[in-house]
């Protein structure tokens, strides 16, 4: 919505009233053309059993947010290869709609505040599909090449390379965009940082590998009980490193308080309040030989912040992102 706003100003100072207008139109047409691209990848994806969260829209396109990278690169390339196939069919479309109808689709009478939409929407779904084919992470194209890569070696060090690859062109693109057109060098920021995220999350998933929970969870934990009051626990915080409690009564795990929780109560003022009253009375849980890569993955597609390691009813300790990403970190630096 703020960009739609931004581009209605940018158009009413350039073309008047009628080039805001036409400008907001087209960003609804673009945006539109993008969620197609992205649900090429994602019915794809879902196609090979991947599981798709959302699609999230961003001021210079799209992503498709899965929750794995797919283990055979053929998969990979496939689910990449399919976006830009579809920028290019719909390229094909605004072709013939345009030719049919006796539109030019002059190259010279692209605008966002102007000229045609039909003829607009087949050169800006060209350019689409062809820059997303180029072969720089995170860009479809660097999937591609990653996928061709793993074919001969391992996907962290495919990773790396696609990696390299699109910041070295994320760097050239920057300066490009400096002496000529501020919006490409702001797309180069988002892809060398794209790239540069990719890559720490695979580096990540490697590492975890099939390490079970029970090598980087927290044994000592400090339990609390729900008659105490958020008061008395956060003391327990201001004394400790523990900022999210067990909840037990009668040796029986029956909540998790979390310092979200806790914090979200001292802002109502509700420093009395009980912690029965505030815990969370449903809570997923997972055991000592779990997989700390699934586990990862569970913790953030599902938006948890803490988790209880429990045997039978017996609560073992304690595993979060933060523990996750020490156990991340010794890892690499112990080679």
């Amino acid at each position: 919505m703020l960009l739609l706003f931004f581009i209605g100003i940018l158009g009413s100072k350039q073309a008047g009233a009628s080039g805001a207008i036409f400008g907001m139109i087209s960003i609804v047409f673009i945006f539109f053309c993008v969620i197609l691209h992205e649900m090429g990848h994602s019915l794809m994806a879902i196609r090979y059993g991947i599981d798709v969260k959302d699609i999230v829209l961003l001021p210079i396109g799209g992503v498709s947010r899965m929750e794995e990278i797919p283990e055979d690169p053929k998969k990979e390339i496939t689910i990449s290869v399919v976006g830009p196939l579809v920028s290019f069919g719909l390229a094909l479309l605004f072709f013939l709609i345009a030719k049919t109808t006796g539109q030019s689709i002059s190259f010279k009478t692209l605008s966002l505040f102007g000229g045609n939409l039909v003829a607009n929407l087949f050169w800006i779904n060209l350019i689409l599909g062809t820059f997303n084919l180029i072969p720089a992470f995170p860009m479809d194209g660097g999937r591609v090449l990653r996928g061709i890569l793993s074919t001969s070696m391992d996907s962290l060090r495919a990773t790396k390379i696609a990696v390299n690859v699109g910041q070295v062109f994320a760097i050239f693109l920057f300066f490009f965009g400096i002496f000529f057109n501020w919006w490409m060098a702001l797309i180069a920021i988002f892809i060398y940082l794209g790239a540069e995220g990719e890559e720490r999350m695979v580096a990540l998933r490697t590492t975890l590998g099939k390490s079970p929970v029970k090598l980087a969870m927290i044994t000592d934990v400090h339990t609390i009980s729900p008659g105490q009051t958020v008061g008395q626990v956060l003391e327990n915080i201001c004394h400790g490193f523990q900022q999210d409690f067990p909840v037990v009564e009668r040796g029986e795990v029956v909540g998790i308080l979390t310092k979200e929780a806790i914090f979200s109560a001292l802002h109502k003022h509700e420093k009395s309040a009980l912690v029965r009253d505030v815990m969370q009375k449903e809570f997923v849980s997972t055991t000592e030989d779990a997989s700390l890569s699934d586990i990862f993955k569970k913790m953030t597609t599902e938006k948890l912040s803490v988790m209880p390691v429990m045997k039978g009813k017996e609560l073992r300790g304690m595993i979060n992102l933060e523990q996750i990403g020490k156990y991340h970190m010794i890892c690499q630096e112990g080679g």
